[in-house]
């Protein structure tokens, strides 16, 4: 895999430099932050490929890097974090949160799962017109953005590659396998319970500003209605 730039914002020293001693063998950059506020400074100079990110961190907690992030950028965002209530998961996925490991946890397990988010959103993304509008709303794919009217909101990556995929297939009715291959890719096992929740929770995000472009197909899957 190309060499990417990975952020670690992680406020315990040791556990930060074996996360950075495991991703600098996998051959990519890592920059550290021991603070919330400085994992958001350094996310804003160095737009990292992909976020690690504890909680508990001082200055301001994960959650509000998460959202505050997640105002700027749409890059993968991987929760390494010793919570492991449901409530923790639901809020961080909610944040805009990719995906959620929980200490104590494999270095191995943790670079192969961030090489996964890296090849789903910067090498298996399909290749589209870089911008496209639907009335209010409007998808840069090669810029992993999107806006409605004119304002960008907060995706994860996986709602965005769900956006995008929908909105490419526009008003044509997508299986929940089709979508869990294209989003999720092949090689994890995602049941369809994942992608019910996922599109509601994106729904959910543009129905607040006026986007109704969703549609279930009851029996069959979901499409992108023509807004």
């Amino acid at each position: 895999m190309e060499n990417k730039k990975i952020l670690v914002a992680e406020d315990n020293t040791e556990m930060s430099d074996m996360v950075r001693n495991y991703l600098l063998k996998a051959g990519h950059t890592v920059y550290q932050a021991f603070d919330g506020l400085q994992a958001i400074d350094l996310a804003k100079a160095i737009k990292p490929d992909l976020i690690l990110l504890d909680i508990m961190m001082p200055i301001c907690d994960g959650f509000e890097v998460c959202e505050t992030v997640r105002r700027f950028m749409n890059v993968p965002i991987i929760i390494i974090s010793a919570m492991v209530d449901e409530d923790t998961k639901l809020r961080m996925f909610d944040l805009g949160a990719d995906d959620y490991m929980t200490k104590p946890f494999s270095f191995k397990e943790m670079v192969m799962r961030v090489n996964a988010q890296l090849r789903r959103y910067y090498e298996f993304s399909p290749v589209k017109q870089n911008k496209r509008t639907y009335g209010r709303l409007t998808i840069c794919s090669d810029r992993f953005e999107v806006k409605v009217d004119g304002e960008e909101i907060n995706l994860s990556s996986t709602e965005f590659r769900l956006l995008d995929f929908l909105t490419g297939n526009e008003n044509r009715i997508m299986t929940k396998q089709q979508i869990i291959d294209a989003v999720w890719g092949e090689d994890d096992y995602i049941d369809e319970n994942t992608v019910a929740v996922t599109i509601s929770r994106l729904r959910d995000k543009l129905n607040k500003l006026g986007v109704n472009g969703i549609t279930t197909v009851w029996g069959f899957g979901y499409k992108w209605q023509a807004l």
